[in-house]
């Protein structure tokens, strides 16, 4: 049986709109399908799934899908909205940096802003490489260090030092990672959120990040009042453009 997951963590991934940021996330979901070259009946896994963006996308193309998370919460909503189109999909609640899954079980493993956020980066990428096949294929989508990621620290956010996201946009990081197990290729690309106004915008980010919105509960008033006053200056253009990273590999 699998084991929920319990602790902040989790929690902190849980009780936020995530669906509404996912859905800015479409283009980028369907770079990641369409690298995988999804065909039907292929066994594949959404790791650290969220709301279903990328397990929906090749449930439609088709294939097998699983899709696991720490958050009961977001995989409710991806239940909901495979339900919703009739689509057969596998969604469990766990830990990528543990996956229940047997050696070599898929033919196909995404992870689009989601793996990267596991504390073990060693053990992480060693279970993506783990449940995928021999010549099987790997996509993965990370955030570098941008203005946004460093607004953070002057918004009062801090993280543990030891653990930083942001790791995995780095070519020699992730070869230290995935290199040993897979043939890798790196490539960039870029998001826009967009919102009629700065106040717009600030509501949607601060109510679907879900660290953020977690984050932003757990502060005094004066500390949230300071963070918000941070955030809104950076957002009142009412635009958020990040480029990211995706990472591509065929497993040995």
């Amino acid at each position: 049986m699998l084991r929920a997951v319990s602790g902040s963590v989790a929690d902190s991934w849980s009780g936020a709109s995530y669906e509404r940021l996912a859905e800015t996330f479409a283009p980028i979901h369907a770079r990641v399908v369409a690298a995988l070259a999804i065909e039907p009946g292929m066994r594949v896994l959404d790791a650290a799934c969220g709301t279903g963006g990328v397990a929906l996308r090749m449930a439609r193309a088709g294939a097998d899908v699983v899709g696991i998370d720490i958050s009961a919460d977001q995989l409710a909503k991806a239940r909901l909205a495979a339900e919703a189109e009739a689509l057969a999909i596998r969604l469990d609640e766990g830990d990528c940096q543990d996956l229940p899954y047997a050696d070599a079980e898929f033919d196909a493993v995404a992870s689009a802003f989601g793996a990267i956020f596991a504390f073990d980066q060693v053990r992480t990428a060693a279970e993506l490489a783990r449940v995928c096949r021999s010549g099987g294929r790997l996509a993965m989508t990370a955030w570098p260090q941008d203005a946004w990621s460093e607004l953070h620290a002057k918004a009062g956010r801090t993280f543990p030092h030891d653990v930083d996201a942001r790791e995995w946009s780095k070519e020699g990081h992730v070869r230290s990672l995935l290199g040993g197990t897979f043939d890798l290729e790196l490539h960039t690309g870029s998001w826009r959120l967009e919102a009629a106004s700065g106040d717009a915008l600030w509501e949607l980010v601060s109510s679907s990040m879900p660290p953020l919105r977690a984050w932003l509960a757990e502060q005094d008033d004066e500390a949230r009042a300071h963070a918000e006053r941070v955030y809104r200056e950076f957002l009142e253009p009412g635009v958020l453009e990040r480029e990211y990273v995706l990472i591509l590999g065929t497993r040995r």
